[in-house]
């Protein structure tokens, strides 16, 4: 028979790699640590295709990785020790004010979370998504944002999608129309940009009217119960996050007309002796622009990965015409004469000649088949709109951890 001390020995020598091996995997697990998080904004909302980088302090080492369509991220091999974090999102960049320690007690599976206020970075326990700020609100991208069907253009109209929220009736601030949210006035709604607030001290609403949707990175809107630092208002705090330059420049134009010749007659719309036109005057005009990039001015700044610049310009056009349609005196009766009455005789009456030029003042009846009959009076009217807006904003990046940001705006409404 032929020996199986061979045969022996090789399994011998397999299992004694296996053990090897094992055990060298144990001592690596053991040393090292990995992190599978998720990467959200202030408002709860996954971040996807943001870079976060870390870099070890002591080494120097740098691991990256890129956050999925759902925000998450995995650092599969991390040495312990403490690391600089930074996160790189939609042309801005996110740090840590203080190195975090990984390893021993750090949680394996914690979440990353963006400030809008000061462009740092928290870690939270648990990929969970987190209560949100407020009991209530919308959250809109700036995909959703353009690609929502708007009449005027303007953005403001998409918080009604919000639970809750719905046009105050006692009228708009400015160009903008205010909104009651879960019963309150209209005027405890707070508006702001890019975290600073920019409520109307009078009236409410926003001061800024009409603004470039193509400009407008996104809109966070909270409501219900809110905590005490993100706004004076008992309503809601609508957040509008502008878009910022990048390395190349980009922009957009566009613009939008309408026109009465589009439109179709109501029933109160006809021709007359005094307006001959099938229906009243309608014409809106929207236009705007918007341009970002690198600051570079040639032989002088170069400001490629520190200095960027954004603008963006809406104007808007209208003339609304308006069917008037009201009951006169006619004739006959601004002389005096009462063909009511007594149907079939007439009455004279006096008129005083202070009333008789109050009379005169009034245009004559001009639609007999009107509403008022004899006394119908039908008429257009126009309401002229003017309103051009323009901001711009520059950002400056000092160092890793602190970024400049300044804005101008101006809207001028006739």
């Amino acid at each position: 028979m032929p020996s199986s001390r061979p045969a022996l020995l090789c399994v011998v020598c397999i299992w004694g790699l296996l053990a090897v091996v094992v055990l060298v995997s144990e001592g690596r697990a053991a040393g090292a640590s990995a992190w599978n998080g998720v990467l959200r904004d202030a408002s709860g909302k996954a971040v996807s295709g943001a870079l976060i980088v870390l870099r070890e302090v002591a080494a120097g080492t740098t691991y990256s990785a890129k956050t999925s369509v759902r925000g998450e991220f995995i650092f599969a091999d991390l040495a312990p020790g403490r690391y600089d974090l930074k996160v790189t999102a939609g042309g801005k960049t996110w740090t840590v004010s203080m190195p975090i320690a990984i390893g021993g007690d750090f949680p394996r599976n914690s979440a990353l979370e963006l400030s809008i206020q000061d462009q740092g970075l928290r870690v939270v326990s648990g990929t969970q998504s987190p209560a949100a700020e407020a009991s209530g609100g919308e959250h809109l991208s700036k995909e959703k944002v353009s690609s929502l069907p708007l009449n005027e253009r303007d953005f403001s109209k998409l918080l009604l999608l919000a639970a809750g929220t719905m046009t105050d009736t006692n009228g708009a601030a400015n160009f903008t129309q205010q909104f009651a949210v879960n019963g309150q006035r209209g005027v405890t709604s707070v508006f702001a940009i890019d975290g600073a607030d920019t409520t109307d001290p009078e009236l409410g609403g926003a001061t800024f009217a009409n603004f470039n949707v193509d400009s407008i990175q996104e809109v966070q809107s909270s409501s219900g119960v809110m905590p005490a630092e993100i706004g004076h208002g008992a309503a809601g705090f609508n957040n509008v996050i502008t878009k910022s330059g990048t390395d190349q420049i980009h922009g957009s134009a566009f613009e939008f007309i309408r026109n009465a010749a589009f439109d179709a007659r109501n029933f109160f719309d006809h021709r007359n002796d005094l307006d001959p036109r099938r229906i009243p005057p309608f014409a809106r005009n929207e236009f705007g622009v918007t341009n970002g990039g690198p600051v570079v001015v040639p032989q002088v700044y170069d400001g490629r990965g520190r200095t960027y610049y954004f603008g963006e310009y809406q104007g808007f056009r209208q003339v609304l015409g308006t069917t008037q349609v009201i009951p006169v005196p006619t004739a006959p009766e601004r002389a005096g004469i009462d063909t009511t009455t007594f149907p079939g005789d007439t009455l004279t009456v006096p008129v005083d000649a202070a009333i008789a030029l109050l009379l005169a003042r009034y245009p004559l009846p001009n639609d007999p088949q009107g509403p008022y009959g004899a006394r119908t009076y039908a008429a257009s009217s126009k309401v002229v709109t003017n309103f051009d807006q323009f901001s711009a904003r520059v950002d400056h990046r000092i160092s890793d951890k602190a970024t400049l940001l300044t804005r101008f705006s101006l809207n001028q409404i006739n």
